[in-house]
């Protein structure tokens, strides 16, 4: 969509509120399910502090080279019982593919953030005025394990947006909108 010109957006620096400016761009490779493609990664500086920041765009998270929408598969494939391998070859083509080695790493992390980002839609929901019994659908009430926490989010999400409401799955959307140490 910007592979020409920088976004139109105006920004706020994080650290001290001074405006950004524009500050050029540089290429990034991105791997979908069939092909790695080079994208512009729009920058903007703060002159007060000196600080840079790039904007990314919804489907991409800081340093993951696959799109969210393919990490979000392989992580629903690996929840409904498909093996490491099975996991990793049936989301890309063999030219893009990625190793089982980072398919554990990407379910570890969505592990560790599945809490604080069900922890949020749950926020969401109740500020918004659902009255229903949030806790109530957790999947297990005595000792928990994190995956109980993730189909608690996976429940959470059905609640907050309808099904098929998100073309490219719930991370890309929700991205856009979890606090930093959130972010699926």
């Amino acid at each position: 969509m910007y592979e020409d010109r920088s976004p139109d957006i105006k920004l706020c620096c994080e650290d001290c509120g001074g405006h950004l400016h524009k500050h050029g761009r540089y290429m990034r490779s991105v791997a979908t399910k069939h092909e790695t493609v080079q994208i512009p990664i729009y920058r903007q500086y703060c002159p007060a502090c000196g600080k840079t920041v790039s904007l990314l765009p919804d489907f991409l998270v800081p340093w993951a080279r696959f799109v969210t929408w393919v990490r979000e598969a392989a992580i629903a494939r690996r929840q409904k019982g498909f093996s490491w391998r099975q996991t990793a070859e049936s989301t890309t083509v063999s030219a893009v593919r990625y190793s089982r080695r980072t398919l554990k790493r990407w379910w570890k992390r969505h592990l560790l953030r599945a809490a604080p980002a069900a922890l949020w839609v749950a926020g969401q929901l109740v500020s918004s005025g659902f009255e229903g019994d949030l806790l109530r659908i957790y999947p297990a009430k005595i000792a928990p394990l994190p995956a109980d926490t993730l189909r608690w989010l996976e429940k959470l999400l059905s609640v907050y947006s309808p099904v098929g409401a998100w073309r490219r799955g719930y991370w890309a959307f929700l991205n856009t909108l979890l606090p930093k140490a959130a972010r699926l």
